[in-house]
């Protein structure tokens, strides 16, 4: 990354990674919005391409069938853990399409080892009703040395997917695996990391509608970042067809509406 600056001893440092450039508007957006709101908060900041392929054990990247999300699983863990070891006192991964909308609300203060992101996932699925999924989720993660977590993520991400005989869940060793273990041992929560379902990132732009309304009653707290899980484009989910435009308009509408008091507004 150009003009990129030394990163200090102890000092927190920000890691995303996309392919090189063109990039969608909206990953223009999202990159932007992260990068800035490292400098805001005088964090160092790290962008990686496909270089991040380099880290992968063979066996490894052969079994993810070259599927993306299953790829960046373990590699944001090494490049996390790469950092640690040389002089960062705290590594932040967000995903490259995760978009910082309410920087002044999304402050990464919790005093813990390691935090994961929070899933709000409302969706029909195969009945005829809403439902609200609570889980955690990886496209937010922040490690320090102090975690007892990170080499486990590391060995089971690894194990998991070296063992794999056919293409798996992209979500296996990502949402799939923190949730399963969240439901075990409970990970520190960044309440304010979030997700939206295509069906709520709808309703949001039409102003209203019943995923919306339920999404808004899960939330514990404000969400001031977004994943907008950039692996469905193309997609059906819920009768909302996932385009590069839903994601414009989602993001037009977080800046216009949720800036500065974040979206959400729990009792």
């Amino acid at each position: 990354m150009p003009n990129e600056r030394r990163i200090k001893v102890n000092e927190t440092l920000v890691i995303q990674s996309f392919h090189s450039k063109p990039w969608p508007k909206h990953i223009e957006q999202c990159i932007t919005s992260v990068q800035s709101w490292a400098n805001q908060n005088k964090y160092a900041y790290r962008l990686f391409g496909d270089e991040v392929l380099e880290i992968l054990p063979p066996d490894y990247l052969k079994n993810c069938f070259g599927r993306w999300p299953v790829i960046m699983d373990l590699a944001r863990l090494l490049l996390i853990k790469n950092h640690l070891n040389k002089c960062a006192h705290r590594v932040i991964w967000l995903d490259a399409d995760t978009f910082v909308f309410a920087p002044d609300k999304f402050n990464v203060t919790i005093n813990e080892p390691h935090l994961v992101g929070r899933e709000i996932w409302v969706s029909k699925k195969l009945s005829k009703q809403w439902k609200t999924r609570k889980h955690v989720h990886n496209a937010f993660v922040c490690f320090t040395n102090a975690s007892p977590v990170l080499d486990f993520l590391i060995y089971a991400t690894d194990r998991i997917v070296t063992n794999l005989t056919a293409a798996s869940s992209p979500q296996l060793v990502g949402p799939k695996l923190y949730t399963h273990l969240n439901n075990l041992i409970r990970f520190p929560i960044m309440e304010t990391a979030g997700m939206m379902s295509p069906a709520v990132m709808k309703d949001l732009i039409a102003g209203h509608g019943p995923a919306l309304n339920r999404h808004l009653k899960a939330l514990k707290e404000p969400m001031a970042a977004v994943n907008l899980s950039r692996s469905l484009i193309g997609h059906t989910v819920d009768d909302v067809l996932v385009t590069h435009d839903l994601f414009d308009q989602t993001i037009d509408k977080l800046i216009k509406s949720f800036k500065t008091s974040g979206f959400g507004n729990p009792s």
